[in-house]
């Protein structure tokens, strides 16, 4: 009996603290913010190949690696480093013809692809038009990117930031409180994604001067935010 009366105050007593400190919280508000900011791209990246076809093998490779040796050459006198001209990917394959339900050998096939790091992007189209003078057949992509995303990223963040206290403040206001503090932060932010084109230029973009318009890259930033309201 002793011991029963006993477990009831201490109950009572547990679910007297329980409350105290139940009614001691604020009252929270989660809501999230939404930002971004755009910048223009200041780099390139751009992929030329070289395909050349022969009889022979020896014909092929040799087509193949003069008319990369050139490409490389004159992009260097474009003013474009070394250290940003490499080699990407490089096959040699036969080519078959049918003849009599047999495959024969007609010829081979060498594929060069180099990847030109583009420092200057006014120089882009100049850059395409070098190469394709100098012996490229193909021009696989050209990607445009942000060397440096801090300070794009900031302001995104900032936006994002503003977004959520002025929903807050809003929400506030109609329950009839007001913000006194920050129980938790949490944020989202994504990287620019680079703007790609895919083309397929031929020999006849030889006569034209090339031009390109890299536009604007966007960064999204979202952040969760759970504010303490008065009571």
């Amino acid at each position: 009996m002793r011991f029963a009366k006993l477990f009831m105050t201490l109950l009572a007593v547990m679910l007297v603290c329980s409350s105290a400190a139940f009614a001691a919280e604020e009252p929270v508000l989660a809501v999230d913010g939404r930002g971004s900011a755009s910048i223009a791209p200041d780099q390139a990246v751009v992929t030329v190949g070289v395909v050349s076809r022969a009889r022979s093998a020896s014909q092929a490779q040799a087509e193949n690696a003069q008319k990369s040796i050139a490409i490389t050459q004159a992009l260097k006198q474009l003013g474009v480093a070394g250290s940003d001209i490499k080699s990407q990917n490089f096959s040699f394959q036969p080519d078959y013809r049918t003849d009599d339900r047999n495959h024969v050998i007609s010829g081979y096939t060498a594929s060069h692809y180099l990847q030109i790091n583009v420092r200057d992007i006014a120089k882009a189209g100049k850059i395409v038009d070098t190469a394709l003078q100098s012996g490229a057949n193909e021009v696989h992509s050209l990607r445009f990117s942000v060397s440096n995303q801090s300070a794009v990223r900031k302001e995104a963040l900032g936006k994002a930031i503003n977004d959520a206290r002025n929903k807050a403040d809003i929400i506030a206001q109609g329950l009839g409180s007001r913000i006194i503090g920050i129980k938790s932060v949490s944020e989202s932010t994504g990287s620019i994604e680079s703007r790609s084109y895919n083309m397929n230029m031929l020999a006849a973009a030889k006569a034209v001067d090339t031009s390109f318009e890299p536009g604007m890259l966007t960064l999204d930033a979202n952040v969760h935010i759970e504010y303490l309201l008065s009571r």
